[in-house]
């Protein structure tokens, strides 16, 4: 694992408007774990890679979409380990030739577009099943890395920080990062969680599902769970969406702080942070903590999608 950047940095960083609201904010830098498999995806993939290993398997099956941080973190993953990889592709109409596919293949990934009513089945144990049918044996990981080995994965985050802090951000889609946060806060910290799908009601129950399966422990779990908030109100629309006003605070924000945001997550959560810092009293000073999830790799498509490059002359 030498090739990782890990424990990420914690940077504090200067923001002019949490400053006058009397708020440190400190930025987890795990978008710098690894130049193609890095943050959240990183931290998701790396316990059933090790799996892989120990079980002496040799390939990968996965699931996403057709700009999917977790495909293009995958097929690296796999590279670097001399895996194959096989990905499950949502729509016959995906563009294969698409920054994220493209890059997914330079890596060796094998790429199957399916119909999207045959990917809804992505879950279905006989549909997994003729898959091992079709391409022989593999190690199934689900879309996004949502199993109990991505979870485990992600607790070790919260054994990373080096201080405390009063809240917690992170961006929210399968729900598998913040759950591993949640089991692993031993620092009394408020984790909020902020949804990139539009709703993303699920959210909370699936936090509670993993909890509930850890501690097996009603009081521990009802103290665990007082411990978060999920925020939906912040998806611009929905998955892979973005208006003008989030390019906006994303420039902003990235002139400020020299942080650079991906359009997908880390911007959303990002901007609820701010708008969270509305009503926080000025008179105590609070220390905030923003995941940086990685997924950089998906700037190029939604540049090229909106047709105007995010990012100018920063």
């Amino acid at each position: 694992m030498s090739s990782f950047a890990l424990p990420s940095p914690e940077e504090e960083v200067s923001h002019r408007f949490l400053n006058n609201r009397n708020i440190r904010l400190f930025i987890k830098r795990d978008d710098l774990i690894h130049p193609e498999v890095s943050g959240n995806k990183w931290r998701k993939l790396k316990w059933n890679i090790e799996n892989v290993l120990e079980t002496g398997r040799d390939t990968i099956l996965t699931f996403g979409g057709a700009h999917s941080n977790h495909i293009a973190a995958t097929a690296a993953a796999a590279a670097l380990y001399q895996l194959k990889s096989i990905g499950i592709i949502r729509g016959e109409e995906a563009d294969p030739e698409n920054p994220t596919l493209s890059f997914a293949r330079e890596k060796g990934m094998e790429l199957h577009r399916v119909s999207r009513s045959e990917y809804r089945r992505k879950e279905d144990r006989d549909y997994i099943e003729s898959l091992r049918h079709q391409f022989g044996s593999f190690y199934y990981i689900p879309e996004g890395g949502q199993n109990h080995y991505g979870v485990q994965g992600c607790t070790e985050l919260m054994k990373e920080l080096n201080q405390n802090y009063d809240r917690i951000f992170v961006s929210c889609g399968t729900a598998t990062t913040i759950s591993g946060m949640v089991i692993g806060n031993r620092k009394n910290a408020h984790i909020v969680g902020v949804s990139a799908l539009k709703g993303g009601y699920f959210l909370r129950e699936t936090i509670k599902s993993y909890v509930q399966k850890t501690f097996q422990d009603q009081d521990t779990e009802a103290e665990m769970m007082n411990k978060v908030d999920i925020l939906t109100d912040y998806s611009f629309g929905g998955y892979a969406k973005i208006n003008s006003e989030l390019v906006d605070f994303m420039r902003n924000f990235t002139s400020e702080t020299g942080v650079k945001l991906d359009p997908i997550y880390t911007a959303k959560t990002a901007f609820a942070m701010i708008d969270q810092a509305k009503s926080n009293p000025p008179e105590s000073q609070k220390k905030w903590l923003l995941i940086h999830t990685g997924g950089m790799q998906g700037l190029r498509a939604m540049e090229s999608k909106i047709g105007y490059p995010i990012y100018v002359n920063c």
